[in-house]
């Protein structure tokens, strides 16, 4: 029988009963359920919350039929998480999730509240006396353990979303963090009443007002233990999709090796600890799989709207997302209502994730995870500095095809025609010909990094950093630019032999040619360029 992808798939019961593959992950629920009572999970959209969250309804539901073969099944048989009522318990559940919610002002916000709450009232009733959300939400806890003798499990999926969704407006954020912060106190005083709360989202609750009183809660967010609770190592992906690697291959004409290789470059690089393995976008690795093409699955399905608004509203420097940004835990685990720090949006929305970790500091190193959100991401800024669709249909592609065939007088004459569009009175600071000069200098580092393989930008070397370096078989081209009123094209050569930017290079046995370019920001052009051979005339 074919493997069936649970692509677009959330539901656990679905899933089991209609047999789609899914990757067992219901060690960590047992691990879980008979470790503690209160937890809070964040991870970035589309990385399995919400089919983890369907699967703990599934089990604190009792509904042991679904789990046969799981790694749940044997633990629950033989050492049950419910001492008291035994294994496999069949237990009242509240199951909310937040995510299909839109609220464009606090009345619709409070109707998707009320709805929620109304589905389980008219089961296990409502008193008239309960008036606002937080009673009612305390009352139905109440009234379900009362009613059943088995205490309540709670689980809240995408408990951020309406904050996430108003964060441009202030005055609505601000009202639904008001009432999320009283709804979500029932928690707190329903304790004695609840077996199990569990809250996911993408960002994390310690520097919001709404989780003040919910210091019960413990946030596995960032423990090693529970580093790949969601999304799917290598191995996961070789147990499970054995034979749909060896499909892909089979049609890409390569090896099992290449295409996990390939996978890896594309979709792995998530990393939720200090210490835990690399992780796979699981919508991403499920689609390409399924397709037996590579795409930008995730981007295309999760388009970073807010945060692209937030580069543009901010001074944000584009060129530490390449680089890397260094940052403590609380830099980017808190939730920021006031959008001037994009740094904990980048992580939490999965568009940054941990590299590295420096114990003596106790600082993280956050870069691109992989090719797919690193390419995505940067093109979808490059509209923020040059008009991309009013330039006679001029590409990134564009630049590539000149790059690759090592044409440098087509690559500068179409880079001379995409900046001709760089805008000049934009919104950072103050000084427009030093807020041009930064805009001009971050486009043609978008252009060049979105380049891909053929170009790398800001290149790191022993005399310093110069702009970027193109790389073909054959040929090495290092660029650097200048701004007219810092010096000529000759300038910039100069400095490319004065830094020695060509050393790692002439071993190659490649063509080394050095390219200065000075760029004239009162005339918004390229004033000249010059291409010169390395070691000629030196």
């Amino acid at each position: 029988m074919a493997l069936k992808y649970p692509i677009g798939i959330q539901n656990f019961e679905d899933i089991r009963e209609n047999g789609y593959a899914y990757v067992d992950k219901t060690a960590f629920i047992y691990k879980l359920a008979s470790e503690g009572k209160s937890y809070f999970l964040s991870r970035p959209c589309r990385f399995g919350k919400s089919l983890l969250v369907s699967t703990m309804d599934a089990y604190f539901s009792g509904k042991r039929e679904l789990f046969g073969e799981l790694a749940i099944e044997k633990l629950e048989n033989e050492n049950p998480t419910d001492a008291r009522h035994g294994a496999w318990v069949q237990g009242p559940v509240i199951h909310l999730d937040f995510n299909p919610s839109v609220s464009t002002s606090i009345v619709s916000f409070r109707n998707s509240l009320n709805s929620m709450l109304s589905i389980y009232e008219e089961t296990w009733g409502r008193s008239e006396a309960d008036v606002n959300y937080s009673d009612r939400f305390l009352a139905l806890m109440r009234n379900m353990y009362k009613k059943t003798g088995v205490k309540v499990t709670v689980l809240i999926d995408e408990y951020d979303k309406p904050l996430l969704s108003t964060m441009f407006d202030a005055e609505l954020n601000v009202q639904i963090r008001t009432e999320l912060k009283t709804f979500y106190s029932a928690l707190k005083s329903a304790d004695d009443c609840t077996r199990f709360v569990f809250l996911t989202g993408v960002t994390k609750f310690s520097h919001v007002s709404i989780f003040s009183d919910l210091n019960q809660l413990r946030d596995i967010s960032m423990l090693s233990a529970y580093n790949e609770i969601c999304g799917m190592t290598s191995e996961e992906i070789c147990d499970n999709f054995g034979e749909s690697i060896d499909n892909m291959a089979e049609v890409m004409n390569v090896g099992r090796e290449d295409v996990m290789t390939r996978l890896s470059e594309w979709y792995d690089g998530y990393h939720f600890s200090s210490s835990g393995k690399g992780i796979f976008n699981p919508y991403s690795i499920i689609n390409a799989l399924s397709n037996c093409e590579f795409k930008n699955y995730w981007f295309d399905s999760a388009t970073p709207t807010s945060l692209i608004e937030t580069v543009k509203r901010t001074n944000f420097n584009i060129y530490s997302l390449t680089e890397g940004i260094s940052a403590r835990e609380e830099d980017f685990m808190s939730y920021r209502a006031d959008v001037t720090e994009p740094v904990p949006l980048f992580y939490q929305s999965g568009y940054l994730t941990i590299k590295d970790y420096n114990p003596m500091f106790k600082t993280y190193k956050l870069t691109f995870p992989n090719d797919e959100v690193k390419y995505s991401f940067l093109d979808s800024l490059l509209p923020l500095y040059v008009d991309v669709d009013g330039r006679d249909g001029v590409s990134v592609l564009d630049f590539a095809r000149a790059i690759y065939s090592g044409d440098v007088d087509a690559f500068m004459g179409k880079l001379r025609a995409l900046l001709a569009s760089v805008p000049y009175d934009d919104s950072r600071g103050d000084d427009k010909l030093t807020s041009y000069e930064h805009t001009f200098r971050t486009a043609v580092h978008l252009i060049f990094t979105l380049c891909g393989q053929f170009y790398r930008s800001e290149v790191h070397t022993l005399g310093g950093r110069c702009d970027g370096v193109m790389e073909t078989a054959d040929r090495v081209c290092i660029f650097e630019f200048k701004m007219s009123r810092e010096g000529s094209a000759d300038d910039a050569l100069r400095q490319i032999d004065d830094r020695n930017y060509a050393a790692p290079y002439t071993a190659s046995g490649k063509e080394i040619v050095k390219i200065g370019i000075s760029f004239d920001s009162e005339k918004r052009d390229i004033a000249e360029w010059k291409e010169e051979i390395y070691g000629e005339g030196n």
